[in-house]
């Protein structure tokens, strides 16, 4: 608990330098995990993420999401936490449980759009709505793409054809998406739609590591 506490402090001053921005576009980085629950907690800290998982993280996230490692949402799991936000990250301590220990949490972060900005790949719309939904994977983008999509991404962006960011769709707002990470790409669900509406056409782009753009 008395690590946490340094870990609280050094993330606080890092992040409270960069606050001062206004979001109009965004990108989602992959789930990631860096502690387990074994250790007093699972502490999932922007700080430690960022010394994880170096260029995959931004220092000013937006939002963060967690969930476990078998995919049920944290707000499902009946655990408290002692943080989660976007200060400091995700923090689950062990003796704050009624009976048992926290389970292992992985975290995915809504970044501003500057840090997809690097090595970026084109818009990719292989799919349309007019099925079951609109699945832009990265598995499929790959076989379609094999030289222009790199094999793990840093971050993806998804919007409409028309040029809506997903963030901003009336599908965002009433449906959770079953995908939208770095990690396995993009999927809307038609029948998450309220109404029998169907999900809008998107199309999406990643930002790959930069050696994916310096081989070509």
């Amino acid at each position: 608990f008395v690590k946490l506490l340094g870990i609280v402090a050094e993330s606080m001053l890092l992040v409270s330098v960069c606050k001062l921005y206004t979001v109009t576009e965004q990108c989602r980085t992959q789930w990631m995990n860096s502690d387990a629950p074994s250790d007093g907690g699972d502490v999932e800290s922007i700080l430690q993420l960022m010394k994880t998982f170096p260029g995959q993280v931004c220092a000013n996230p937006v939002s963060i999401e967690a969930k476990t490692t078998s995919g049920i949402s944290a707000n499902h799991t009946g655990d408290t936490f002692l943080s989660y936000d976007v200060t400091f990250g995700f923090a689950c301590i062990n003796e704050k449980q009624k009976s048992k220990q926290c389970e292992d949490y992985q975290v995915i972060l809504t970044c501003p759009s500057d840090f997809c900005q690097g090595c970026r790949t084109r818009w990719f719309n292989m799919d349309s709505p007019t099925g079951q939904g609109d699945y832009e994977t990265l598995h499929q983008l790959q076989m379609v793409y094999p030289s222009e999509v790199c094999s793990q991404p840093v971050a993806i962006e998804a919007m409409t054809v028309s040029g809506v960011p997903a963030h901003k769709t009336s599908d965002f707002t009433y449906c959770i998406f079953c995908r939208y990470d770095a990690t396995s790409g993009f999927a809307c669900v038609n029948a998450e739609q309220p109404g029998g509406n169907h999900c809008q056409d998107y199309k999406v782009r990643f930002t790959c590591p930069l050696t994916f753009c310096s081989a070509y």
